[in-house]
């Protein structure tokens, strides 16, 4: 591909762009895994995910993007007739029931419209009603809506249910302070490539005493695959061993994301994606546009999804911003393609500089494509937001 054609800023919705520290400690020399200095990098890093999930759970770093980690749950837990309610509230949360369904588990769904959020209360009916539901799986933070649940309020709903929930958290992880222990998230999936600003390629997975316990009476319990969470406690976690070859430069990029992270403070790198997050949907209100999300309370802090506008498409808008003024955003995925288009503000790129840019962008682009929207309004609107 013709570099000249790369966009000046990514601020999609992840892989996001990473920072200058982390594009150097990608390019750190590939040790071989069990040299010590090696093994110290990755037992750190470890020590860093449990800072920044702010959890004392085991933490498990498979070696691959987070729909490895997704999946691995479901084949380490799930089993012939386990009963398991999955929660759809968007287009990741609905994708869950294939590997529900592969690993034969009991698929119960429960469901609201890819713009809304699932209520607590909705989810202790169900369990109400069905005693021998399980296991609950949800995603926190639904990053093709833009929209999050509360997941907080589901989890202490079904811990008292005495239900193990499977929660990909995975554009949820730096948007939101939360702690697993206290959210009730009993085997938590996040990724480096969203809100952390680190490079894609890993799963960051936290396992709770519960979910461990359940693992091991699967019957038979999975091991020797590379789906196994299990192969990773009998090897990392009981001897700093791997069940296989880990991604050394991934885990150096991971490192200094996280480093990056714990150093601003996890509060405050949070407050700045919501702060971002809010300041950009005021601006995208003061053009005219809707928001995506049904509600201002569920709207998610890793991109704002707008609605588009009329007689204008996605495509044509997305393409605009790209090859005319060299700015990536996404568009609508899945069943949702065509109906929105997404602003990403996530790792460094939730930042003013950021979001004035990408405002700016995006009126001039919609202005071109012949939208009726005043120059100015969205990005004053913004920066009027982020005051003090």
């Amino acid at each position: 591909m013709n570099r000249k054609k790369w966009p000046v800023m990514n601020l999609a919705a992840g892989p996001v762009e990473v920072s200058p520290r982390v594009l150097r400690a990608l390019s750190r020399p590939v040790l071989y895994h069990y040299d010590p200095a090696f093994i110290e990098v990755f037992d750190d890093t470890c020590t860093l995910v449990q800072k920044v999930f702010q959890t004392k759970y085991d933490v498990v770093l498979m070696q691959g993007e987070a729909i490895l980690g997704l999946e691995a749950a479901a084949a380490s837990l799930f089993g012939p007739g386990v009963k398991v309610l999955n929660l759809v509230s968007g287009i990741f949360g609905k994708g869950y029931e294939h590997f529900i369904k592969k690993y034969s588990g009991e698929y119960i769904e429960l469901a609201v419209p890819y713009n809304e959020s699932i209520s607590a209360e909705a989810v202790r009916a169900e369990l109400s009603a069905d005693p021998d539901i399980k296991y609950l799986s949800v995603v926190h933070s639904e990053t093709p809506s833009g929209t999050v649940n509360p997941m907080k309020e589901i989890g202490a709903v079904a811990r008292e249910h005495g239900v193990i929930t499977i929660v990909d958290t995975v554009s949820g992880l730096g948007s939101e302070v939360f702690s697993p222990e206290d959210w009730g998230m009993d085997v938590a999936i996040s990724g480096p490539q969203k809100c952390l600003g680190g490079p894609p390629g890993l799963s960051l997975i936290t396992v709770s005493p519960d979910a461990w316990h359940a693992m091991e009476r699967r019957a038979p319990p999975l091991r020797g695959s590379f789906l196994s969470i299990l192969d990773w406690k009998d090897s990392w976690l009981a001897g700093k061993t791997f069940p296989y070859t880990p991604s050394v430069s991934t885990v150096y990029g991971l490192e200094a994301a996280l480093l990056t992270v714990l150093e601003e403070g996890i509060e405050s790198y949070v407050g700045r994606h919501q702060a971002v997050a809010r300041a950009c949907r005021r601006g995208v209100e003061a053009l005219g546009l809707e928001l995506w999300a049904a509600r201002e309370e569920i709207c998610g802090a890793a991109v704002t999804a707008v609605a588009m506008p009329d007689k204008t498409s996605e495509k044509d808008l997305r393409r605009h911003m790209r090859e005319r003024y060299g700015v990536m955003i996404s568009g609508g995925y899945g069943e949702l393609a065509g109906k929105l288009f997404r602003l990403g503000h996530m790792g460094q790129a939730a930042h003013p500089a950021y979001l004035a840019a990408q405002l700016g962008i995006l009126e001039r682009s919609l202005v071109d494509l012949g939208v009726a929207v005043e120059l100015g309004a969205g990005v004053g609107a913004a920066m009027r937001s982020l005051e003090g």
